[in-house]
């Protein structure tokens, strides 16, 4: 898993690469509390080289979006490939998630008052 963030506008990009799984939730628990504990409250994750995600991974993710409407701030998902987005689909996460196709369109959806 490789996890890259960098600041984007108002929002805080964070891009997962690899699979999302039991042995990779760990770090992006930890490196999204670490951004939430700075003052971040916009995110953006890109998942365009996201590979795969389990039902670890789609707790941690449901971990994000909790933690990020509890200190009022917003949260967009874009990139998924077909079988990252099946898995959103097939759980109804596709409901509690904004979904972007595009990075631009993620960042104004968090950007946006």
């Amino acid at each position: 898993m490789n996890i890259t963030v960098e600041k984007d506008g108002e929002a805080l990009s964070i891009a997962l690469a690899g699979r999302l799984d039991g042995t990779t939730v760990q770090a992006v628990e930890e490196a999204f509390l670490a951004e939430l504990a700075a003052g971040e409250s916009r995110f953006v994750f890109d998942l365009e080289g996201l590979d795969y995600v389990s039902s670890a991974g789609l707790r941690v993710m449901l971990l994000a979006a909790k933690k990020t409407r509890g200190v009022g701030g917003k949260l967009a998902l874009f990139g998924l490939n077909e079988n990252v987005r099946e898995v959103f689909e097939i759980s109804g996460f596709h409901k509690i998630f904004a979904l972007f196709a595009t990075r631009s369109e993620a960042a104004a959806f968090v950007s946006a008052p």
